[in-house]
């Protein structure tokens, strides 16, 4: 059973996250490479906003009995193996991932030119959260018609 509170909270911050982003793309490359505070906030809030989906999509792949995932990119596989999101929307989260690894663990290699281009894909962060909203919003009202 889809925990309705606990996706919400997440989505809810996952759009916070996501506008501030957005604000970094939109001021520009060259604003976001001239400041390394601006840098540092950015990598931070990609973590965090795919750390988001991947939890999220961790719970998914739980709940629906899939098969374990060998790390965070087959989170997004499984769930688009089971029809839960598109296969496209699959690969590109998939890439997320790794790219949140790269983040998170090679911190010292981190090409801040690849950082500020996945800002280009933050409709793939809304195109996961709205599906996620649609599933548990479709839970949810089948929970109460049974009732």
């Amino acid at each position: 059973m889809v925990d309705v509170s606990r996706v919400e909270a997440r989505v809810q911050r996952l759009e916070e996250l996501i506008e501030r982003l957005d604000e970094v793309h939109q001021a520009g490359e060259a604003a976001y490479l001239g400041d390394e505070r601006q840098r540092a906030a950015t990598e931070r809030w990609l973590q965090v906003a795919v750390q988001i989906c991947i939890d999220l999509g961790t719970q998914l792949v739980t709940e629906q009995s899939a098969r374990p995932p060998s790390d965070y990119a087959e989170v997004f596989k499984i769930l688009g193996e089971k029809g839960v999101i598109q296969a496209d929307l699959a690969e590109r989260l998939a890439d997320a991932a790794r790219q949140r690894n790269l983040i998170v663990h090679l911190y010292l290699e981190i090409d801040d030119r690849a950082v500020f281009a996945s800002l280009d894909h933050l409709d793939d962060l809304r195109e996961f959260a709205a599906s996620l909203e649609r599933l548990v919003h479709s839970d949810d009202s089948t929970t109460k018609s049974d009732s």
